[in-house]
């Protein structure tokens, strides 16, 4: 039983500290685009998002560690196959977790800045 608890402990501290690296390479800004060209785009702290989430998942979700792409390469203007709109996924999880953490900007002009 100790051994399997030491292996755990071992596999947690490789997980976190490959996010941590991961984090640390994530570049200071992004800018996300608006598709429709009606909003202004929104730039935001990606480093700071990335060091305080700490799993990189969290938000691309569907790319291996260390390989993340933009989030426009799956998600489109419009909805296609699985991949739901850009803005509707940007509403979704970026203004959903300010709601839920009751914590960073909510309303449109708050992230698009005129």
């Amino acid at each position: 039983m100790k051994k399997f608890a030491m292996l755990m402990a071992v596999v947690m501290m490789t997980v976190f500290s490959a996010s941590m690296i991961v984090a640390a390479n994530a570049p200071d800004t992004a800018t996300v685009k608006d598709v429709q060209k009606s909003k202004p785009p929104v730039t935001f702290n990606h480093k700071a998002h990335a060091e305080r989430i700490k799993n990189c998942a969290e938000c691309h979700h569907k790319d291996a560690a260390g390989k993340e792409q933009s989030c426009f390469a799956c998600h489109k203007a419009e909805k296609q196959g699985d991949a739901v709109s850009l803005k509707d996924s940007m509403h979704t999880k970026c203004k959903g977790c300010h709601q839920k953490m009751a914590k960073g900007p909510t309303k449109c002009n708050d992230c698009h800045k005129k």
